[in-house]
């Protein structure tokens, strides 16, 4: 079996950057020589998109459109695997060569719509059509309707879709509704338990309900702080923040310094700069995100495990909104309406001194990915080089959405969509996709966080990876049960009224009564099981992070 060094394989490399090879011949060649599909994978990703060498798979139908029916066998009516898949190896290999089988097919996948929906139409869907001859069919959905289409289409029994991207807290409700499939036995049949071991303790649980699997994690949303070490390591500065508040200038590992130190900074900068600045528009994505994770940070719990009754207007859940009203405070003006990608902006622009934010805001930070024209929404960063990163403060960062791969209990061919998502989360395809610049998709596979090609994309790349692992480490993870959904909401709405002047305690007071409304409709006892099960997940409480477990991860 040739190596991917030897003079065939370089030829073949050679040949597919000089034009004289399709991606597909290049594929189907380099897989005769022995060449991982990981391997075929980073080499297609970088040549790049030149039209002449890698033409876009035009058969492959608009997300808009029904692909015809002759191209949907049922699963029990497609071939049988021409070769048995192997026992044990790559994931992606395993999964490439079972999949072969059911070339011709369409899996249709759900992604959230804009940049979530980049990966599989640029990138990993034409790369497993090439690999397999299974086609990819993205369709978009508002974040919203990534809970309620998939309820719909399943009551509907439509079969609409084959692999649904299910954030954690959904998880319950479409388990419960019958809308995912277990897959227990496939992880087994095709090999995948040892690619689990490589996902941070944080998240294998993500894809479980009560015992079983109904999905595998596919994104490291880690709350993390972003400070701009130009500005902390100013002298002038350092001296006048020791002098005033008694404490050198360094990241905050407390709220209320978090607070403090916003102010100063507002105080000493402001109009050109200001101390902090975070997304506090209703539902852009929503409040409840940050208060989740200083509730936890803070001592809190969501319900009384005995009762189900509402406890997130208690004195940690008080202290937390006022908090979160203290920063906003401190923060760049008309912080209340900001959202996630004016928050970026302010910070890419140079306004902010500090932010807690997703992944990519370390990426952006850097150029990185503005190389891509997806990205033009986003001004170039003037700020490389000059950003350093930190957990939160008081650890206990929040583990916000994020997405699983489940698959839909109506696909009509759940062994196809079953090997798509082994091979798409994959370590050395998930890598890949982890690190293209228009990706969203953020770490989380040990591999990921030690990995030499992440770690050199941009200098200071590898303390980038380092803390998002240590967050992770530290981080609460959303609320996961059924109406999750809509506790979130009567929390952020919460919030936006206390922006708007209402006092802290009473907002929550009233958020408190219409959680116990929402269980109360959902069933009180249904609702206590399934507390219990999330209470057993690491990082649902500050007591039970990883690092608390003992199984933090040291890289």
């Amino acid at each position: 079996m040739s190596r991917p060094d030897e003079p065939e394989a370089r030829d073949l490399v050679a040949r597919l950057n000089a034009g004289k090879l399709s991606r597909r011949d290049f594929v189907t060649r380099a897989s005769a020589l022995g060449i991982s599909t990981g391997a075929i994978g980073s080499i297609l990703a970088a040549c790049g998109g030149d039209e002449e060498v890698a033409p876009p798979p035009a058969e492959t139908p608009p997300a808009e459109t029904e692909p015809p029916a002759e191209t949907e066998p049922p699963s029990e009516t497609a071939p049988p695997a021409e070769t048995e898949p192997p026992a044990a190896g790559d994931p992606a290999d395993i999964a490439v060569v079972a999949a072969k089988a059911h070339a011709g097919y369409t899996v249709k996948v759900t992604y959230e719509g804009g940049l979530q929906a980049l990966d599989p139409k640029n990138f990993s869907g034409p790369l497993w059509e090439e690999l397999t001859g299974i086609k990819t069919q993205v369709i978009e959905l508002p974040f919203p309707e990534l809970y309620s289409k998939p309820i719909a289409e399943h009551i509907a029994t439509s079969g609409a879709f084959d692999i649904l991207d299910v954030p954690p807290p959904n998880i319950p409700s479409f388990v419960e509704g019958g809308v995912v499939a277990p897959i227990d036995d496939l992880i087994e049949q095709f090999g995948y338990g040892p690619a689990q071991e490589d996902v941070h303790p944080l998240y294998r649980a993500l894809g479980t309900y009560k015992g079983q699997t109904y999905g595998i994690f596919d994104d490291g949303d880690m709350f993390a702080l972003y400070y701009r070490k130009d500005i902390f390591e100013d002298p002038e500065l350092m001296s006048a923040h020791e002098s005033e508040l008694g404490r050198p200038l360094a990241p905050p590992t407390t709220w209320d310094e978090y607070t403090e130190t916003a102010t100063f900074l507002t105080g000493k900068l402001a109009p050109d700069v200001y101390g902090a600045g975070a997304f506090r528009k209703q539902g852009s994505p929503g409040n409840q995100f940050a208060f989740f994770q200083q509730l936890r940070a803070n001592g809190g719990t969501f319900f009384d495990p005995e009762t189900m009754d509402a406890v997130i207007n208690s004195d940690a859940g008080v202290k937390s909104l006022e908090q979160m009203l203290a920063v906003n405070k401190a923060s760049i003006p008309g912080v209340e309406e900001l959202d996630a990608v004016g928050q970026w902006t302010a910070w890419l622009q140079g306004k902010l001194a500090m932010i807690f934010s997703w992944p990519p805001t370390g990426r952006m930070s850097e150029n990185y990915s503005q190389r891509d024209e997806s990205f033009s929404f986003i001004p170039e960063s003037t700020i490389v080089g000059k950003v350093g990163y930190a957990i939160m403060p008081q650890l206990n960062g929040e583990h916000a959405g994020g997405f699983v791969k489940c698959i839909s209990a109506d696909s009509k061919n759940l062994e196809a969509a079953y090997l798509t998502v082994q091979w798409l989360t994959s370590p050395s395809i998930s890598l890949q996709r982890v690190t293209l610049p228009y990706a969203l998709r953020d770490p989380y596979r040990i591999s990921h966080f030690t990995s030499e090609e992440y770690g050199s994309l941009w200098p200071g790349a590898k303390d980038y990876l380092a803390m998002l692992n240590d967050a992770a480490n530290n981080g609460v993870i959303d609320l996961i049960m059924p109406a999750a959904a809509d506790y979130s909401f009567a929390i952020d709405r919460a919030c936006s009224a206390v922006w708007g002047g209402e006092d802290p305690k009473r907002a929550l007071d009233n958020a408190a009564a219409e959680w116990n409304k929402i269980t109360d409709q959902t069933g009180r006892d249904k609702q206590k099981d399934a507390y219990a099960a999330f209470l057993t997940l690491p990082g649902a409480t500050a007591e039970n992070t990883i690092a608390a477990l003992g199984q933090a991860l040291t890289l």
